[in-house]
């Protein structure tokens, strides 16, 4: 389910993005932690880095009682996750201004969709998802500092994203899980 959350985000990124701009190329990559060559081969576009996967307590047990027959069996409840993605721009003189209004598109994007949902992604129901969530991380100077300086590359304007509560485990718990959790937002 990581691997599928992370491929939607690029693509529905990369089609806003391409949407906006007319630009026939892909313009968010995604790139792996500290891989500097990629900056020096691509003069322009927004770098997407998944930096953090963190798992979610939900509850205070692990467990849950599910239907199976006539009675009930413990089945273990489905991980919950939140992965945290970097949004940077490529730091080229060149295209400076270009690549600063990609990144401008990348807020823009997350402020127009901030859920994710069967009903305005239909390619969740393919992936065996619900719906996720995204929300943008506010960092101080220090932490960004500190990022940055964990990715061994060098530093350039950038937008970090928690993705909120992806599943992992049997679909039929997670969504009951699911269903259960948006039930209490409301």
């Amino acid at each position: 389910m990581l691997h599928h959350c992370t491929d939607i985000i690029l693509s529905e990124a990369n089609y806003y993005l391409q949407s906006k701009t007319a630009m026939k190329e892909a313009p968010v990559t995604m790139a792996i932690l500290g891989d500097p060559g990629l900056e020096s081969k691509q003069t322009r576009g927004i770098i997407m880095r998944l930096v953090d996967i963190a798992a979610v307590d939900l509850n205070s047990s692990p467990n849950e009682y599910v239907p199976q027959g006539s009675g009930f069996v413990v089945r273990k409840a489905p991980g919950a996750f939140s992965l945290h993605f970097l949004f940077s721009m490529v730091y080229k003189e060149t295209f400076l201004l270009k690549n600063l209004e990609l990144l401008s598109y990348i807020a823009m994007f997350f402020q127009h969709k901030p859920h994710f949902s069967l009903q305005n992604t239909p390619a969740l129901q393919e992936a065996g998802m619900d719906s996720f969530s995204v929300e943008l991380v506010k960092m101080n100077t220090t932490e960004k500092a500190m990022l940055w300086k964990s990715l061994a590359v060098p530093y350039s304007p950038s937008l970090l994203y928690k993705v909120g509560l992806v599943f992992l485990g049997d679909s039929t718990v997670s969504q009951r899980v699911s269903s259960a959790f948006s039930s209490l937002k409301k």
